[in-house]
């Protein structure tokens, strides 16, 4: 032991005495009516930190997001950006021109069906 640190004296745990209850429902009720009394205090407390976090959450996200963006845009030469919006535009026109191709080629009109149909005779519905 340090000498120049006097001994503490060791001083008595106070128990708390239990409470004792007379039906099962009665601690079932005195256990719901603390336990709601104890959230009533919490809930503020608990309530700002949990908006706390999500605002802090948020505000990152959305630095990080917009940050990154106008980071990249400064970045990047115009030539390059320019070249980016015309391959983007001629990608989209050739994919609208292959789904077109597409659609018609897999699907013929109802209309042309309904005549082949007629013209044959048959009257049962065809299923595609």
């Amino acid at each position: 032991m340090n000498p120049e640190i006097p001994p503490v004296e060791e001083q008595p745990v106070e128990e708390k005495a239990k409470r004792q209850f007379d039906t099962m429902g009665d601690a079932f009720q005195a256990g719901k009516d603390e336990g709601s009394a104890k959230a009533r205090e919490a809930a503020p407390s608990l309530k700002s930190c949990v908006a706390e976090a999500f605002h802090d959450l948020a505000y990152g996200v959305a630095y990080g997001a917009f940050f990154t963006g106008s980071f990249a845009n400064e970045l990047v030469p115009k030539t390059v950006k320019s070249g980016l919006a015309k391959g983007a535009k001629a990608g989209k026109a050739a994919a609208r021109n292959a789904r077109k191709k597409a659609s018609e080629a897999f699907s013929p009109s109802a209309e042309e069906d309904a005549v082949e149909l007629i013209g044959e005779g048959s009257t049962t519905p065809q299923t595609i």
